[in-house]
């Protein structure tokens, strides 16, 4: 049980982190920050609770997929910036931050 508040904190702060990055980045008055926030406490939350109280295969990805799609929705105007970010980096930055997203991806995958 230890190990799982562990990595809890160290996914919520990482995750926290990057949204706090991006906050900064965008200059995001203080709606659009609470609207990110939200989004970002949405993921955390449903990543806390299937780490605590693990769902059947098919609530999970039925909630995984709302939580998503919600977020999506709430910060469609951020998402669209930061994809016009993404696509005028330089190519190794660009290649960095697919493997940087698709490694957190995947472990958080592994360990739920």
């Amino acid at each position: 049980m230890t190990f799982t508040i562990v990595f809890i904190v160290i996914i919520s702060s990482l995750i926290f982190f990057k949204l706090r990055d991006v906050s900064l980045r965008n200059n995001l008055n203080v709606k659009d920050e609470k609207r990110l926030l939200i989004a970002g406490g949405l993921v955390v939350l449903f990543l806390i609770t299937n780490m605590t109280l693990p769902y059947p295969q098919s609530l999970y990805w039925f909630i995984f997929l709302g939580v998503i799609l919600i977020g999506s929705v709430i910060c469609s105007d951020i998402i669209k910036k930061e994809l016009i970010r993404f696509k005028n980096l330089k190519t190794k930055d660009m290649v960095v931050n697919i493997l940087f997203y698709s490694l957190f991806i995947t472990v958080i995958h592994l360990y739920i």
